[in-house]
């Protein structure tokens, strides 16, 4: 019986890993638990070096980048998985070329104008910010554009399946130039405020801009003439900005228990929810990896117009996502007190927390990669009302909980809009495109579609 059992359990893995997207996204895993471990040692180090008030207002702050950040980007992160494997699978060098100058200009632009529209309002309505927030909203304001450069450079890699590429840099080698940043800056005896050191992470990204950038030069087509085509390129930037209310609220939603806490709560309580929500860095990478690999694998079955083979690569994602957040989120939770004690003994209290997004985390996985086949579909009202109402209910939720039971409540918060989540995706994405996300636990993986 034990032999039947480690057999079918082969043929499931090799079943699993004849599947192109997901041999991707196991190497993005790869990358992306390395890149967990040098994340999670940023944040034990800042932690430690950082009073707790500092701490969090880098957190707040940096959660609140990731989230307007990619409105200075105008969708072109996410267009990328839509347009690049298309073009490629279809030979259309020069509509690739084009669109790729499309949205480094386009980028560029929307960038600089929400850097100076922050700097102009900081300026002019300086009393409506907290003091203490004042400066370090200033250092991120000049870095926007760089940010926003690297995010499109990160989904231009991904675009092309260059999976290391588009997390390397930015989830390896920025930490690693931060951390270094931070020693030598606390051993000239600087001392490590919020401004100080998120000039050093604005520092350490221009830096990883650059590596990019020639990394990705020495890489792209070099014979291909952009299209000059004024129709075209207008077509680009309209779908690219289509997609920017519906992806930045999805990030936002990812974000949203952070941001809404920073308002609820001290700088001191947000850092212990917010070191509990980055000790389940790897099951977050875990979902993330297979993200990142399954707009494209979704995108090549479109060009195709292979809707079972579609169906097929949802079924394999999810349950592959699924599975794998499982363990991750255990093995967490078992380290879960000697690991949040590295960041300092405040921080033990969070255990709770950290139970209880660690089943938010699992709940999630259960729907795979809907939001991208979503993207890919250019179903962008759909995905803007699906992360509307996750949005709207984790507000009401956190509302009513956090006054309660203070951050326990904002992650039983989590918890129940998670689970109304997987109830409206599975539901309103079945019915509007006839595909299953759902995960199927105990379906084959061959049979699925």
């Amino acid at each position: 019986m034990l032999h039947a059992m480690i057999g079918k359990l082969r043929r499931k893995a090799l079943d699993l890993l004849s599947d192109p997207g997901l041999r991707g996204a196991l190497v993005s895993i790869s990358v992306r638990i390395a890149a967990a471990f040098v994340g999670l040692g940023l944040q034990i180090l800042l932690a430690r070096l950082m009073a707790l008030e500092d701490y969090g207002i880098y957190v707040i702050l940096w959660t609140w980048v990731s989230v307007v950040g990619q409105i200075g980007v105008l969708g072109f992160y996410d267009s990328a998985a839509r347009f690049i494997p298309r073009y490629g699978r279809r030979e259309s060098h020069d509509h690739l070329a084009g669109y790729l100058a499309t949205g480094f200009r386009a980028v560029i632009a929307g960038s600089g104008l929400l850097a100076a529209a922050a700097l102009t309002f900081l300026f002019v309505l300086p009393g409506l910010i907290d003091p203490a927030f004042l400066l370090p909203l200033g250092v991120l304001a000049l870095g926007f554009p760089i940010l926003s450069l690297e995010t499109y450079l990160t989904g231009i890699a991904r675009g092309f399946g260059w999976y290391a590429l588009s997390t390397v840099p930015g989830y390896i080698l920025r930490p690693a130039l931060i951390m270094l940043g931070v020693g030598l800056a606390n051993t000239a005896g600087c001392h490590l405020d919020a401004v100080t050191v998120l000039a050093i992470v604005v520092f350490a990204s221009i830096i990883v801009l650059l590596v990019q950038a020639l990394l990705l030069r020495a890489r792209l087509p070099k014979r291909a003439r952009p299209t000059t085509n004024r129709e075209r390129r207008r077509f680009w930037l309209l779908a690219s900005v289509l997609m920017m209310p519906a992806m930045t609220a999805e990030e936002l939603f990812v974000w949203i228990d952070v941001l809404i806490l920073g308002f609820l709560v001290a700088p001191e309580q947000a850092s212990l929810y917010f070191a509990a929500q980055r000790s389940l860095s790897l099951a977050a990478f875990v979902q993330y990896g297979f993200m990142l690999v399954a707009a494209r694998g979704f995108s090549l079955s479109l060009a195709s117009a292979d809707r079972a083979g579609l169906q097929g690569r949802i079924t394999r994602s999810t349950n592959a996502t699924f599975w794998l957040t499982i363990p991750s989120v255990a093995l967490t939770l078992v380290a879960g007190y000697p690991l949040l004690h590295l960041f300092g003994p405040a921080f033990v209290a969070a255990y709770p927390c950290l139970a209880l997004l660690g089943l938010a985390y699992v709940i999630r996985g259960a729907t795979g990669q809907a939001a991208e086949l979503l993207v890919v579909q250019g179903r962008y009202r759909l995905s803007l009302l699906i992360v509307s109402i996750s949005v709207a209910t984790c507000i009401l939720l956190m509302l009513l909980f956090v006054p309660l039971w203070g951050i326990n409540g904002a992650a039983a918060a989590m918890v129940l809009v998670q689970l109304m989540r997987l109830v409206v995706v599975t539901f309103l994405v079945h019915r509007q495109t006839g595909y299953w996300v759902l995960v199927r636990p105990f379906t084959r993986v061959a049979d699925a579609g």
